[in-house]
């Protein structure tokens, strides 16, 4: 990093992004509400998923539970039921949380940025998004996208993986909002990172900030991170059945996927396998799992806690995503 910004070519970065998004944005469905409920919402679900998958699950939600009062008193099941697929399924409960905290003190938003926090679910990043977009507040939001343009605007060569490079990221973001206007920064920034200034071949040629970017000529060395290894993990699910019903699980709390249904893991003291079916490869935080999917049966005398199910009603049903691909395999 060579110098930061001056206060004037800070406003100049601002007022060129600014131009910029008004003409090259996205029309996006959570881009035509001011409601705080609908905005929540979407940033939920925008966390660690991409825009092109949560638009259609965005809209389903929005006329399943219309608003707060509705999301509040739905079953849970019927909430992870519409998660289903998105991952991260802490962030569905913790939008249910959320509404049933906001429908208790009448079902407002605080506009207030420690009050924010304060409700479940609300970390620094959702306060600000919500806060600036939903009511105006003078809040910079940091995300990824975010730390990408800032880290090759300034040329940062600090890790971004370490607390205090992104403690350093937020004083920066502070002094590039636009306090006038903090809900187009805060969109115009997201936005650039999203669709410009990407992790991979940035298109720094159309960018609208390029003239004042220190880090134009070697864009892709920025943001600095500390890879985190793959872990390559196999594991085996056993497929019983019971004339046309299929044997599933519910995963307990505590556990990966507590509260969604699955195909249990292949247990040698208790079932026999007869035949491999089919594999299927996900990921799931640092590990590249390889799930074996095996035809089995009961030992004899064998304890069974979970329930059969027809296929039709495994579609039904609350399933973590890989069980899901795998359910799609099968056939009577």
């Amino acid at each position: 990093m060579k110098s930061l910004p001056t206060k004037k070519e800070w406003q100049s970065l601002r007022v060129a992004l600014a131009r910029w998004y008004q003409t090259a944005k996205r029309d996006l469905p959570w881009r035509r509400t001011t409601d705080p409920y609908a905005i929540t919402v979407s940033e939920l679900m925008l966390q660690q998923t991409q825009v092109v998958t949560v638009i259609p699950y965005y809209e389903r939600w929005l006329k399943s539970f219309p608003t707060w009062q509705a999301l509040a008193r739905a079953e849970e099941s019927a909430v992870i039921k519409a998660w289903e697929g998105l991952g991260y399924y802490r962030r569905a409960r913790n939008l249910q949380a959320l509404a049933q905290a906001v429908t208790a003190v009448g079902g407002s938003m605080p506009r207030d940025r420690e009050k924010l926090r304060e409700l479940p679910g609300i970390g620094p990043y959702t306060a600000a998004a919500v806060g600036s977009i939903a009511f105006g507040l003078p809040l910079a939001v940091l995300d990824g996208n975010v730390m990408r343009v800032l880290t090759r605007l300034l040329a940062l060569p600090d890790d971004i993986s370490k607390p205090q490079t992104r403690t350093k990221l937020q004083v920066l973001a502070d002094e590039f909002l636009d306090h006038a206007d903090p809900s187009t920064h805060n969109q115009a920034v997201m936005e650039l990172g999203a669709t410009v200034c990407l992790p991979h071949k940035p298109m720094c040629l159309i960018c609208p900030l390029k003239t004042g970017c220190q880090g134009k000529d070697r864009a892709e060395e920025f943001p600095v991170k500390t890879r985190v290894e793959t872990v390559k993990r196999v594991e085996t699910v056993a497929i019983l059945m019971r004339g046309k019903r299929f044997y599933c699980e519910q995963v307990p709390a505590g556990k990966p996927w507590h509260g969604l249904w699955r195909f249990p893991d292949f247990d040698p003291a208790r079932m026999e396998k007869s035949k491999v079916l089919t594999r299927i490869k996900y990921g799931i935080t640092k590990y590249s799992v390889t799930m074996e999917a095996v035809m089995a049966q009961w030992k004899p005398r064998t304890c069974q806690t979970g329930t059969y199910f027809t296929l039709t009603e495994i579609e039904a049903l609350a399933f973590a995503a890989p069980h899901r691909k795998l359910a799609k395999t099968l056939s009577y």
